[in-house]
């Protein structure tokens, strides 16, 4: 059965290792839209979060964030907005392992595991908030200087059929800050 193509960004799922699971660290975002899922990292000309792309060194995943609105109210949203500063919550753990789904075109295979991939930047979506990231699976390498590294595959059942494209991956960030 074919696996759905339905990219959602990074969505974590575990961790390896010993300590707290999937607890989200607090930063600042100023101006910058950003989606549940996205990778982001550290603007160095600002200290505030932005968008990740491939080749650069992420802090972790965005999931939310809280700001207040114009009459004052307190929100959270999935999505940053443009010229909103808010506090951002992001998983930043260098072990958290998190589900990424593979891009169209490229079937997944078993030798998949232990090798390394970039990260394609896709549009996510202002209805839900969700990101539109993928593992690019047409660039897989063993270099140091690549996104992500591939430990296995999701759980999902309707979205882990290896031999085909969409399969959801399980990865460790490889490029952090914190590694």
């Amino acid at each position: 059965m074919a696996n759905i193509d339905a990219p959602m960004g990074f969505n974590p799922v575990g961790k390896i290792g010993s300590g707290p699971p999937q607890k989200a660290g607090s930063y600042q975002i100023t101006d910058d839209v950003i989606f549940q899922g996205d990778a982001v990292q550290i603007a160095s000309n600002t200290g505030v979060l932005t968008q990740a792309g491939v080749g650069t060194t992420n802090v972790g995943v965005f999931w939310g964030c809280n700001f207040d609105d114009s009459t004052g109210k307190p929100q959270f949203k999935n999505q940053s907005a443009a010229g909103q500063a808010s506090e951002a919550f992001v998983y930043d753990d260098p072990y958290q392992v998190f589900e990424l789904q593979g891009k169209s075109g490229v079937n997944s295979a078993q030798t998949d595991v232990g090798r390394k991939a970039d990260i394609v930047v896709g549009t996510g979506s202002t209805t839900n908030g969700v990101s539109g990231m993928e593992l690019d699976t047409g660039t897989f390498a063993t270099g140091a200087d690549i996104n992500c590294t591939v430990i296995g595959f999701s759980g999902n059942p309707a979205r882990n059929a290896v031999g085909e494209a969409h399969t959801l991956y399980e990865v460790l960030i490889n490029e952090h800050m914190y590694k």
